[in-house]
């Protein structure tokens, strides 16, 4: 009975000593990961800023004539140094924001000059690339469009994780205000929740004219950095309806049904 109890104390000691050493001990990556797919399955980490944002959202979509959970479709522009917010409302897609990337206080240059900047193509964002409690603030990593043809590569260049994060972080991706990664944050997650599988995010360099024949011949050739993407934008442009996408030998290729 003695052994027994000791044994009960020593158990206690040992976790009472665990839980307060617990934020001095360092914690396995793997650990971290864990935690902030659960957050982001749960949306737990981002009710710190829900109950602060969404009422204002709410208002400003509801005059709009759009819901919170309305579809949503996310367009850059890395030249403009531009990331555009298009919600779906009946039918089409309207542009409800436009949130400019964090700039430098040197040189009044973009900070994401610093570090590498998502290379044109289609990307897309799913529930377990949310990140609420990253460190830049709240995260959006964004998946690049697989290619049905590629092989598989251990190029170190194609293993770069880019995302949309807060805090002006210099890391790789595109950083963004605060108030704006929140706003775009709780959109997309609300969109998620509401059944959109995933969001389309589509890199450009910068916007083009439907009638711009260099464009159209650049891309009829594949010799652009994404062949098939003029299509992309024009898809959208022709209907504000993000288009079906696929990738297939280095090039995109839209579904003609859009």
């Amino acid at each position: 009975m003695r052994a027994r109890t000791y044994a009960i104390l020593t158990i206690i000691a040992l976790g009472a000593a665990g839980y307060f050493a617990l934020p001095y001990t360092p914690v396995p990556d793997y650990v971290h990961a864990f935690t902030a797919r659960v957050s982001a399955l749960t949306g737990f980490g981002a009710d710190r800023i829900r109950s602060r944002v969404l009422p204002d959202m709410e208002k400003r979509l509801n005059e709009a004539g759009i819901a919170v959970g309305a579809p949503v479709y996310l367009r850059v522009f890395t030249a403009d140094q531009k990331l555009q917010v298009w919600l779906r409302g009946d039918t089409r897609y309207s542009e409800i924001q436009d949130a400019g990337f964090c700039a430098s206080d040197a040189d009044d240059t973009s900070a994401n000059a610093t570090f590498q900047t998502p290379p044109p193509g289609v990307y897309r964002i799913r529930r377990d690339d949310l990140s609420p409690n990253s460190p830049s603030h709240v995260e959006l990593n964004l998946t690049p469009l697989p290619d049905d043809d590629a092989p598989s590569t251990n190029d170190a260049a194609a293993a770069i994780s880019y995302s949309l994060h807060g805090n002006c972080s210099d890391i790789a991706g595109i950083s963004l205000k605060n108030d704006d990664i929140e706003q775009i944050y709780l959109l997309v997650d609300a969109a998620l929740r509401a059944g959109q599988q995933s969001v389309p995010v589509h890199i450009f360099e910068k916007p083009r004219d439907m009638d711009d024949s260099l464009a159209l011949t650049e891309d009829a050739t594949n010799n652009s950095p994404a062949p098939g993407l003029y299509d992309v934008y024009a898809a959208f442009e022709r209907t504000r309806i993000p288009p079906d996408v696929s990738k297939s030998n280095g090039r995109y290729h839209v579904d003609p049904a859009n």
